[in-house]
């Protein structure tokens, strides 16, 4: 394998797949068809299957390390890159690390890497991950090969473990097993850590990573040179002040006991900024005790945790084994051999720390009498345990009329809420400020919102909208560990209440009865939905999205039919249908073909059906309504989804409202929407606010945008696509020319490439070119490309270039079927603002003036505000010299400048 990258890199032939033959491939290599022959053994159509499949094309690399087929790259750290890889001969897919190439001039790092492969390879025991083989690729850089383990990580599966201790303690008594096995091998692991513990396709854990691993009866060089001591959060306070020589097995309890920690609070015992600050925390202070971050947790598995988490390793259990055992004590409902340190001797531990201050407090004690004051301490204790089990953190709701957090009403419903719980007992309520990410994250796994939250156990999220004069809060509570949702409620008033009051009023009940209880049960939430709990038609919908997300028109054909294999092992599937929905409408989109819409409406129904409360459901519901120009009743779905998902929700929910007010002719509250889809990926959303920001003609900022969608997303066009549409509308024919003329052909996958470098020559006028592109475009998709920027149909732009040609009868005949096309479109949605922009158009060509112009008004009134383009289009020629086309077009300027003002008043 002479000069491989460590990165794949994508070949323009395609390979096929060894077992099957078959093209299809998802990723950087793995085979559809094989995945899903093997999820749907034994089903029906099997050869309806295979056709389905041939025709799926996503390159990939074809690539060999020693008798391995390298498939793809599942995962990087700071010394080797793991494959997901194809033993030759046996064809068994494995997990294959080799160490990185600019690594391999460092001894110190190639003799770890072999002592990782050393160690691993010598332990034999199920839940420790096995080693296959141990070689040298051509290029001499050492690799091995183990087990793939395809359940992913403890790290991935933490969440959903959350809630279910009992699962958490009956995995890790395995995982302590095994460590207590490599223990009696003579092995340290020093690197335990969620991330490190593998879960097979059953669930079964697998140790892995033995790359700190040490021999417990030597010291080698690597054990003195190696400055990499483990990682902070998991190991033991001794392990970042000792030499390796000095550790203990007790340094793996310690982090065993972290792991458990994390599984059950969602966090490792200690945070901070950075590394450092971790260790410090740890070697200075006690970990933290589980009941004080979850309330009512199980006492014998908070003993459990304190005894691995003592700072001092003599304290700790003396083995894993002897962890292992209190662990499986636990599971077996017998008392556990641990017990919780006393607080005599608490007192002695703290006093040999501070004997000054210690007998100071003894003379108080004393002099005050201990009983009285451990009677007032009870008391205080006993309130505060009540109150932190019946906590709320309130956020600021999201007002989805303006897109922004409403701390105001959150401060308010906090206030309403602790008086009303007060009602039932002990409560505490508080108001969380204002965050930036209030919209795009849910914050869950942010550290800085937990820290907000006080310590809170649950958090209370909502949003706020007007309704036909009805103020409308939907309010959700969550989980503060997990984020699952507890209670949902939607409550409605009257401009005049106090929306605040009666929000606190019909909630308290239920949610004092709520965190009265040890384990809330969380609501339904798509994990229920019975395609998702079935292994194979899981496989099949996480097969389709990632079809689907490749945008040709060839990938969502698939989408769909692998969506109705889904459906056609679970009928009731309301994710089925949700995506179904969702993969039909994009046929529409790409095809024009109202069919497909009308499908994808009545898959979106029947999803809604079978669950209302699903997000996805009304999330391809509102894209349906979309496309049939039904835009207010559009926002009414997109504004559904949201509520039901609140921060949690996608964000193509978030900019699916945000393309729903730009076609309604609102680019400022659009660019405010697709501001809020950011979150953690700024770059997915830049190039929608950027079309915003032309709209606003605000080109200098849409062009920065464009350029940082460009730069950070290469592998898509709508960087490029984007400057290229701009330099037109400036018209700057020359400079949109050669942005075309360098990158579509490059992106010609993606058919909105051809369709601007279509355009660009449409509108300067070079209409040989033009008609070559549109002709290319129309042979694969008929009645596409009206839903592209500045919305020309390819027939419609056919026959004003064959009008421009001189073929007058081809030019007309082609415009009047593309008209009757678009009147049989208006009568599905009659107030589309494109569908009347395009009517015009026609028309214009047909030198119909007067409907042409009734139409062009509709559109403007329905939120047409393109008016550049319409200066460009030949389809609009024959109007140029009408009054009232330049009484339309001013009107549309004057709207434009009043929206700019806006937005940047705003701002």
């Amino acid at each position: 394998m002479n000069g491989i990258s460590d990165s794949v890199r994508v070949h323009s032939d395609v390979v096929a797949c060894e077992d099957c033959g078959s093209t299809s491939r998802i990723g950087r290599g793995l085979c559809l068809n094989c995945l899903l022959q093997g999820a749907l053994a034994g089903v029906d159509a099997k050869e309806t299957l295979e056709q389905v499949l041939d025709e799926i094309d996503v390159r990939d690399a074809d690539w060999r390390i020693g008798n391995y087929q390298i498939l793809e790259e599942i995962g990087r750290g700071g010394m080797g890159v793991i494959y997901r890889a194809r033993q030759r001969h046996s064809r068994r897919i494995v997990a294959l690390k080799r160490i990185l190439s600019y690594q391999a001039d460092s001894q110190e790092t190639l003799v770890r890497f072999r002592r990782e492969a050393e160690a691993a390879a010598s332990l034999d025991h199920p839940n420790i991950l096995p080693i296959y083989e141990v070689s040298e690729s051509e290029d001499g850089l050492p690799f091995f090969s183990m087990k793939f383990a395809a359940g992913g990580s403890l790290l991935d599966a933490a969440p959903a473990l959350r809630n279910e201790p009992r699962r958490s303690v009956a995995l890790m008594a395995k995982v302590t097993r095994a460590v207590q096995y490599a223990h009696l091998q003579g092995i340290l692991h020093r690197d335990l850590k969620p991330g490190n513990i593998l879960l097979d396709a059953r669930g079964e854990p697998l140790v892995s990573d033995f790359g700190l691993a040490k021999w417990l009866d030597t010291s080698s060089d690597l054990t003195r040179t190696l400055t990499i001591f483990g990682t902070p959060g998991y190991i033991a306070p001794e392990q970042a002040k000792r030499s390796a020589a000095n550790l203990t097995p007790t340094a793996d309890v310690y982090s065993l006991g972290a792991i458990l920690f994390d599984l059950f609070t969602g966090r490792p015992p200690f945070l901070g900024e950075h590394a450092l600050a971790v260790i410090q925390q740890a070697s200075e202070k006690p970990a933290p005790k589980l009941r004080s971050l979850i309330p009512g947790f199980d006492r014998d598995l908070e003993t459990i945790c304190a005894k691995c988490l003592e700072r001092e390793p003599h304290a700790r259990y003396r083995s894993a084994g002897d962890l292992a055992e209190d662990l499986e004590r636990w599971l077996e409902g017998r008392p556990i051999i641990a017990r919780p340190v006393s607080p005599p001797v608490r007192i002695w531990r703290w006093s040999k720390r501070n004997p000054t201050l210690a007998a100071s407090v003894v003379a108080c004690l004393l002099l005050g009498g201990v009983a009285g004051v451990f009677q007032v301490q009870n008391r205080i204790t006993a309130r505060a345990e009540a109150m932190a089990i019946h906590s709320v953190a309130v956020e600021p709701l999201l007002d989805l009329d303006t897109a922004q957090p409403d701390s105001k009403l959150a401060a308010a419903i906090a206030k309403a809420l602790q008086s009303e719980l007060s009602r039932h007992g002990p409560a505490r309520v508080t108001a969380v400020s204002a965050s930036a990410t209030t919209i795009a994250s849910s914050g869950f796994n942010d550290e800085d919102a937990k820290a907000r939250w006080q310590g809170a156990r649950t958090v209370l999220q909502g949003t706020r909208r007007t309704r036909d004069g009805i103020l409308r809060l939907s309010l959700r509570l969550v989980d503060a560990a997990d984020g699952k949702v507890l209670y949902r409620r939607i409550v409605e008033s009257d401009v005049s209440a106090k929306e605040a009051d009666t929000a606190a009023k019909v909630t308290a009940g239920n949610i004092y009865a709520i965190l009265s209880t040890t384990k809330p049960t969380p609501l339904e939430s798509m994990e229920d939905d019975p395609a998702w709990r079935n292994q194979s038609t899981r496989e099949l919908l996480v097969a389709g999205r990632a079809v689907m997300g490749q945008r040709t028109l060839t990938d969502v054909t698939r989408a769909v039919e692998l969506f109705e294999l889904a459906i056609k092992t679970e009928p009731e599937s309301a994710l089925a249908y949700s995506h179904l929905a969702e993969a039909e409408y994009g046929l529409g989109f790409l095809t024009g073909d109202p069919q497909h819409i009308a499908a994808a409406g009545t898959s979106a129904r029947k999803a809604i059906q079978v669950n209302p409360k699903m997000t996805e459901a009304h999330q391809a519901m509102s894209l349906v309504l979309y496309q049939e120009g039904r835009f207010r009743e559009a926002l009414e779905e997109s504004f559904a989804a949201y509520e039901l998902a609140g921060r949690d929700a996608a964000e193509s929910v978030t900019a699916q409202v945000a393309n729903t007010l730009r076609a309604l002719g609102d680019p400022v509250r659009a660019a405010a929407w697709f501001q809020a889809t950011k979150g953690n990926r700024p770059a997915v959303s830049d190039f929608m606010v950027a079309d915003c920001l032309v709209d606003l003609t605000d080109d200098e900022r849409a062009a920065a945008l464009y350029r940082r969608t460009w730069t950070l997303l290469p592998e898509h066009p709508e960087g490029w696509i984007g400057l290229c549409r701009l330099a037109l509308l400036q018209k700057d024919f020359a400079a949109a020319h050669k942005i075309s003329s360098d990158n579509w052909q490059r992106y010609r996958d993606f058919a909105f490439s051809e369709q601007m470098a279509a355009q660009v020559e449409f509108f300067s006028r070079n209409f040989t070119e033009a008609e070559k592109l549109y002709q290319e475009l129309a042979g694969k998709e008929p009645n596409g490309g009206g839903s592209f920027y500045g919305a020309v149909s390819y027939q419609s732009a056919l026959g004003r270039l064959h009008l421009a040609a001189g073929d007058e009868k081809t030019g007309r005949r082609i415009l009047e079927d593309t008209h009757a096309k678009e009147l049989d479109a208006l009568r599905l949605a009659p107030n589309h603002p494109e569908i009347l922009y395009r009517l015009a158009a026609i028309e214009s060509c047909l030198s119909r003036v007067e409907p042409a112009l009734e139409h062009l008004r509709a559109a403007t009134e329905a939120g047409w505000i393109d008016y550049r383009s319409m200066e460009l289009d030949p389809r609009f020629d024959a109007l140029h010299q009408e009054p009232r086309f330049r009484q339309i077009f001013e009107a549309m300027v004057t709207r434009v400048a009043s929206f700019e003002r806006q937005f940047h008043a705003v701002k």
